[in-house]
């Protein structure tokens, strides 16, 4: 499974140049991704004062449950282990 996964990343060019990029991208995504799952009323908090700056009163996905803020952050892990394996790629060539 996980040759056919590379052999698919690979077939679309990824280039020597596009690794670290991806690297720091991964690393950005599981670091929000960890805190959306320990710490997801922080999370809540920080969106909350960005969204009533911008518009008070309307719907934004910081009014999720804390459970779906926790499943958000394991969805943005399950995303950097995407971004970390085209890295891995652009650095092995």
């Amino acid at each position: 499974m996980t040759s056919l996964f590379i052999e698919l990343i690979d077939m679309f060019g990824v280039s020597p140049s596009d690794g670290p990029t991806t690297f720091v991208m991964g690393v950005g995504f599981f670091a929000f991704g960890l805190t959306m799952i320990l710490r997801p009323d922080r999370v809540r908090e920080n969106c909350d004062r960005f969204a009533d700056y911008w518009s008070k009163g309307s719907w934004h996905p910081y009014k999720m449950p804390l459970w779906g803020l926790r499943s958000a952050g394991v969805l943005m892990i399950l995303v950097s282990a995407l971004f970390f394996q085209i890295a891995y790629i652009g650095f092995r060539r």
